[in-house]
């Protein structure tokens, strides 16, 4: 028997896929699957069960078609089941005869609509368990992975275009939700590495999936979409072990008690009493945020930056206002902004105009020169009494060569430990393609000052997470 790590790969890596119900017609999900695991140049062979297709020698999209799974010459890895749920248990069958490794059962109508969907879902459970099968779903949209070429989403590119190659990796137990997140990541440029939605988790679970992307080399941070939590002490103790080695982010729904109700009807799922939640959270070392965008703010400073060492943040700046407001979002984040020694003011005063204020936030004014940012980045960064640095270079001032400072952030990033947030106002499609830049040469850049004390206070967070005792 393989290892469960070996098998849930094959939701990645399969060397062959069944999709069970592709169909010839354009719009249905049949259709739409075989559309995007064609689209998405899936290096192995394709196997599309339909047998009135067959029947008739008909092709689908140029790829012979299939009565049944007995019929497919060669092992398969992976099975896509996107029939009514009444005839799932049937395939499912098949499966077991054809020892078909992993199945995604995209199909609704199980658990989530009450007796009846029970004692199908129960049914499927069975029979996965009789053929050693691991399943994702059901009713769910099963996984992305633009680096091995894999596309099991019904939703068309047309409508949730899918994000490129990056370190990010997303679970969800909601389809939309999923969606959502997949046309987010893709309008801001950020890249994934691994998707997967899981919906009523028969099998698969997060817990699962956690211990899995724990020693994916190319999943540098891992987010969480989640309405409620299958076997809660696996999950926190694969939690707390994991989150060592890298950060996981969570979206928990159903925080007030209306939120409760609509999950219960969305996936069947109990979700519990948020207080839980935020104690079991604490305690996995999981970072929870409440929206997508926060949870992207987290992740794209999380992605690059190193975690930081305290709570003491730094700012410069060259708009006072820009500086005051982010001083601001620091403390609505628990996090300190501490007004710097004299010390280590008249050091900075050595090569800056006296009568520039350097207390925190080291306002440079309109006039700044990207020399005298790259001196004050420095000094802070060299001194002992700041543990990140938000930088906030206004590019539409005169003085300030956009180059020449972006050039001098992303070497102070790489120098040195401390991790550096950069905010800026994109006013012009020039500045937009600059903040582009730093985020491809590592360096997190928002465009609002409480986005990007998120982003920091998301690096302090993890940085306590790792100075936790083990135990």
């Amino acid at each position: 028997m393989d290892s469960i790590e070996t098998q849930i790969d094959r939701f990645f890596k399969p060397r062959n896929v069944a999709i069970i119900g592709a169909s010839r017609r354009p719009g249905r999900i049949g259709h739409i699957v075989v559309e995007q695991m064609v689209a998405a140049k899936f290096p192995g062979r394709l196997y599309l069960i339909n047998p009135k297709a067959a029947k008739e020698g008909r092709h689908i999209l140029g790829i012979k078609t299939y009565a049944s799974l007995k019929d497919c010459g060669g092992p398969i890895d992976l099975a896509i089941i996107v029939i009514p749920a009444k005839y799932v248990p049937i395939a499912m069958e098949e499966c077991v005869e054809k020892k078909v490794s992993n199945v995604i059962i995209v199909s609704g109508g199980f658990r989530e609509t009450g007796p009846e969907g029970i004692k199908l879902e129960n049914q499927v459970k069975d029979l996965a368990q009789k053929g050693d099968i691991r399943i994702l779903g059901p009713n769910c949209l099963g996984t992305f992975s633009p680096k091995t070429h894999i596309d099991t989403l019904f939703l068309p590119e047309s409508t949730t275009p899918r994000p490129g190659v990056g370190q990010i990796s997303f679970l969800t137990q909601s389809g939309s939700v999923g969606g959502a997140v997949m046309s987010f990541a893709y309008n801001e440029n950020i890249g994934f590495n691994k998707f997967v939605s899981f919906g009523n988790a028969l099998d698969v679970d997060e817990g699962d999936l956690i211990d899995y992307l724990e020693d994916d080399e190319d999943t540098k941070v891992t987010g969480l979409y989640l309405e409620s939590i299958n076997r809660g002490r696996k999950f926190i103790d694969i939690c707390r072990r994991a989150s060592r080695r890298k950060p996981f982010v969570v979206i928990k729904a159903g925080r007030s008690e209306a939120g409760t109700r609509a999950v219960s009807s969305h996936t069947g799922s109990l979700a519990g009493t948020d207080r839980i939640y935020d104690a079991a959270f604490e305690a996995a070392g999981i970072i929870r945020v409440k929206t997508i965008g926060e949870f992207f703010d987290v992740a794209r400073a999380l992605v690059n930056q190193p975690p930081a060492e305290g709570n003491r943040i730094g700012v410069i700046t060259s708009g006072g206002g820009f500086g005051v407001m982010t001083i601001d979002a620091l403390v609505d984040y628990d996090l300190q902004a501490p007004e710097l020694s004299e010390s280590l003011q008249k050091r900075l005063h050595t090569k800056l105009p006296h009568y520039y204020s350097v207390k925190n936030p080291v306002d440079l004014t309109g006039s700044s020169t990207a020399e005298q940012f790259a001196f004050a980045m420095n000094t802070l960064l060299e001194s002992d009494e700041i543990d990140g640095l938000i930088v906030i270079p206004l590019f539409m001032t005169p003085l300030l060569d956009a180059e020449q400072v972006s050039q001098a952030i992303v070497e102070a990033s790489e120098q040195r430990k401390k991790p550096i947030v950069v905010v800026s106002v994109p006013s012009t499609k020039a500045i937009r393609e600059r903040m582009f830049k730093l985020r491809l040469a590592g360096v997190p850049a928002y465009h609002l000052p409480l986005r990007g004390a998120r982003g920091m206070a998301a690096l302090v967070e993890y940085g306590e997470i790792l100075r936790r005792p083990t135990e």
